[in-house]
């Protein structure tokens, strides 16, 4: 049984995703730096407020981004508070919008630059 912790990113897969343009990389790099406190913030506003619609609008547009990072683990958590608000089940947000912050602080350590 395989209990290793999945890594925070996949730089093959990042790469890739921009056709190995490093320069590119970069600047998404620097991007995700630049605006992922305001799009935690939506987030954590949004299960706030209780308001599921602009909690999956919020998780969706984040997908986004860490999806062009090849960040799995984030990107999985996000997909699960999307459809949190997509059922309009906010129950469990707050625990799952803690452990995608931790992801998310992770991924900023791990990203290069």
């Amino acid at each position: 049984m395989n209990t290793s912790t999945p890594p925070v990113f996949d730089p093959d897969e990042a790469l890739a995703i921009v056709d190995g343009d490093r320069d590119l990389f970069r600047d998404l790099v620097d991007v995700f730096r630049q605006n992922y406190a305001a799009e935690l913030s939506s987030i954590r506003d949004a299960i706030r407020l209780r308001d599921a619609e602009a909690l999956r609008a919020a998780a969706h547009q984040f997908k986004g981004t860490l999806s062009a990072l090849a960040a799995g683990p984030a990107r999985e958590t996000v997909v699960r508070l999307e459809a949190l608000g997509r059922h309009a089940d906010l129950a469990q947000a707050g625990e799952i919008y803690a452990e995608m912050e931790r992801q998310v602080q992770a991924l900023d350590a791990a990203l290069p630059g």
